[in-house]
């Protein structure tokens, strides 16, 4: 395994964490970002998030965005997209396929994943990047119990609300693809939000895979024990949506013949890697 760690702002207050495979194989990445409300990165959604999706055969970055004082508009949303370049412009170092980039967030690292695929054509923010919008485009989104709309402090473009960065309002037909994993039980961040964003790419034919539980406080389903409650038993932590996520993110990359295809050694498919990939 290789580690790199990559600044994404020039305090270094946002940098990138990464985890490679030392190997031949060319290989889809996932950048995770931790939730934690914009005032602190929840550890277990991050690093653990991570490794779960290495253990599948992924390289994977963690995205370590401005916090508290500093998450200010626009600074989390040029973290996660210079994230997005940053992977895509050392592809051919960190042996990840440029065309299978994948953001995955948490509550309010939802949001900062869920700004990754609407923002990153934001005139704007192309200019403070000075980068290409296609450089920043995710591939694909993994949105866990996201927040969808935040009042986020610096930011005065809403529709309703002008300080309100409501990601559904900006999806249009070119926003990545999502996987959207949300709970009726969540008081906290109400499952409206997740309906909300589905709605918006359904209505801009985006391909999207939503799943809804019924239990399950917020944060809840990325929890290590089982929730017990008048209603389950079910085990409804990451078991309940991670393969999920996985098998879904093979259907995007590899629509005719399966994971197979996401690792490559110089163009030629290597057919082993179902086996690799399940590792852990």
């Amino acid at each position: 395994m290789k580690i790199i760690s990559e600044n994404l702002n020039e305090s270094g207050s946002a940098y990138l964490k990464g985890y490679i495979y030392d190997d031949e194989f060319t290989r889809p990445a996932v950048i995770v970002c931790p939730g934690g409300g914009y005032m602190f990165l929840t550890p277990h959604e991050g690093e653990p998030t991570a490794m779960a999706y290495y253990a599948k055969g992924y390289n994977v970055f963690i995205c370590y965005y401005p916090i508290r004082e500093e998450a200010v508009y626009p600074a989390p949303q040029l973290a996660v997209l210079n994230a997005v370049k940053l992977v895509r412009s050392n592809a051919k170092l960190w042996k990840v396929r440029p065309d299978a980039i994948t953001v995955a967030g948490f509550s309010a690292g939802a949001h900062v994943a869920a700004c990754a695929g609407t923002l990153y054509k934001d005139s704007e923010l192309i200019d403070i990047l000075k980068a290409e919008p296609s450089s920043m485009r995710p591939d694909a989104l993994v949105l866990v119990y996201p927040c969808i709309g935040i009042d986020i402090p610096g930011y005065e473009k809403g529709k309703h609300d002008k300080h309100v960065l409501r990601c559904d309002e900006l999806v249009d037909a070119a926003t990545p693809p999502a996987f959207i994993v949300t709970s009726f039980g969540d008081k906290f961040v109400s499952c409206n939000q997740s309906l909300n964003f589905a709605r918006a790419l359904s209505d801009n034919d985006v391909p999207f895979e939503l799943h809804c539980f019924e239990p399950g406080d917020h944060g809840m389903l990325n929890g290590d024990n089982r929730y017990l409650s008048e209603y389950t038993t079910r085990d409804l932590g990451a078991k309940c949506w991670f393969n999920l996520s996985v098998e879904w993110l093979r259907d995007r990359f590899n629509t005719e013949v399966g994971f197979g295809r996401n690792l490559s050694v110089e163009g030629r498919s290597h057919q082993d890697y179902f086996s690799i990939s399940q590792m852990g």
